[in-house]
């Protein structure tokens, strides 16, 4: 319960902001602000300022804003300080200030996540795989300690701590025994080539609406065997699931002791076209990194250019190829899911879900749909460019074909959800019968 109403929360704080922005926009431009209401439905509180109502209504869902002239077939009494009697310029900012304010909201989100400290998880240093050069060095096993007197506790921080340019030394446990090597500086590119950490095949984290998501796989299930053929490692499981050539991949897994086999039906993933059943490997160490006040700047910022990237990229990608909707659209209960997922691993984490949401919900609102802040601004550069706006009645039909068409995905998200939970939970409950007999 605390859940769901803390990301209700959340999700009315990033709503407000959004609306907010369109709010600060339209009072610079002097448009009047009818409404601003925090939450939607019958209103609880409300006062006048001016000529605004202000309200907290009762459901917690974000909030609105009504402009005077906003909707295109209204009368209006005062044109001069209506929506519609702006330039087209001055109706597109104030269209864009809401998307704009969830990006500074998730950009300010994300450096604040870094300036409090991070939470990394990571493997041990544990040596698994080793090619080339680095054989002479290290052997299946080993466990390093130490890199130039610096004590490691997770995998990555090997080349945080070994050189570049000069010699390296390692304290390492072989064989129940600390053993110092010394090599030639380390060139990061062949490390990471060369040189693969021990990783189990135990599951981490299982994405929400994902294959292992509807077949019941869940956190620290232990992979033991795919289509039959024994593994010893994560590397080895990933790749005879990436390169599958079939549509079903066939996995005996261990769970409490006990042991089950589960088919899956394959996706491929929209950005490599690789088989992908949605899991992440288990790790097992957590590292606390601190950041300055710039680094906090800087990585804040560059989580959010990969972020706007990676989720435009895979729009682009949708609409080259529709049949992937089904696997990579999700709603509120795939949201909720997802949160869940993160609340109890600290404030960074949560901040940075967050973030990742507001951003999401700019994407969104500026996608060219009628209805929608990017069909607004779509409208007005239309009209920019040919120097008169759209007739009425075509803005009004292609506002109601978005409106249409808004519902429709909304609807198709949330069975989406359900069909999905649906389909875990059968799952499951036949898990645990094959485990009972």
């Amino acid at each position: 319960m605390i859940n769901i109403i803390g990301a209700l929360i959340a999700l009315g704080v990033l709503v407000t902001v959004h609306e907010a922005g369109h709010f600060i926009a339209a009072r610079i431009f002097g448009v009047e602000i009818e409404k601003f209401s925090l939450g939607f439905g019958p209103k609880l509180l409300a006062f006048v300022r001016g000529k605004t109502e202000y309200r907290i209504s009762l459901i917690p869902l974000g909030g609105y804003l009504k402009m005077k002239g906003e909707n295109p077939d209204e009368e209006i009494d005062d044109p001069e300080t209506s929506f519609r009697a702006k330039n087209w310029w001055q109706r597109a900012i104030i269209a864009f200030a809401g998307p704009f304010m969830n990006f500074i909201l998730a950009l300010l989100l994300f450096m604040v996540s870094f300036g409090i400290g991070r939470n990394f998880e990571d493997l041990e240093p544990i040596v698994g795989n080793v090619q080339g050069q680095f054989e002479e060095i290290f052997i299946p096993g080993d466990k390093i300690l130490e890199v130039n007197e610096n004590e490691i506790i997770g995998w990555n921080q090997i080349m945080q701590f070994a050189s570049t340019e000069s010699e390296n030394t390692f304290k390492v446990l072989r064989d129940n025994d600390k053993i110092e090597i010394t090599s030639s500086s380390l060139d990061i590119n062949e490390w990471y080539s060369l040189v693969k950490p021990h990783v189990n095949a135990i599951v981490g984290e299982v994405s929400p609406g994902m294959p292992a998501y509807k077949a019941g796989l869940m956190p620290d299930d232990v992979i033991l065997e795919v289509d039959g053929e024994p593994i010893d490692d994560w590397y080895e499981m990933r790749d005879l699931i990436t390169q599958n050539p079939a549509e079903i991949v066939s996995l005996l897994i261990e769970r409490d002791g006990k042991t089950f086999e589960k088919s899956l039906q394959l996706e491929t993933n929209i950005y490599d076209d690789n088989k992908i059943i949605g899991i992440t490997q288990k790790l097992p160490v957590t590292i606390h990194e601190k950041f300055t006040f710039f680094e906090s700047i800087e990585y804040g910022s560059i989580t959010t250019v990969n972020f706007i990237y990676l989720n435009y990229a895979m729009l682009i990608k949708l609409i080259a190829n529709p049949g992937a909707l089904k696997s990579n659209i999700g709603g509120p209960v795939m949201m909720y899911t997802m949160s869940q997922q993160t609340a109890g691993k600290g404030l960074d984490v949560i901040l940075n879900f967050i973030g990742m949401i507001s951003l999401i919900l700019m994407i969104m609102n500026l996608l060219p749909i009628p209805i929608l802040d990017g069909g607004h601004i779509f409208f007005c550069f239309v009209e920019g460019i040919f120097k008169k706006p759209l007739p009425l009645r075509i803005q009004i039909a292609l506002q109601n074909v978005g409106l249409f068409l808004l519902m429709f995905l909304m609807v198709f998200a949330f069975w989406n959800d359900i069909s999905r939970i649906f389909s875990r939970n059968a799952s499951i409950n036949q898990q645990k019968i094959e485990m009972e007999n």
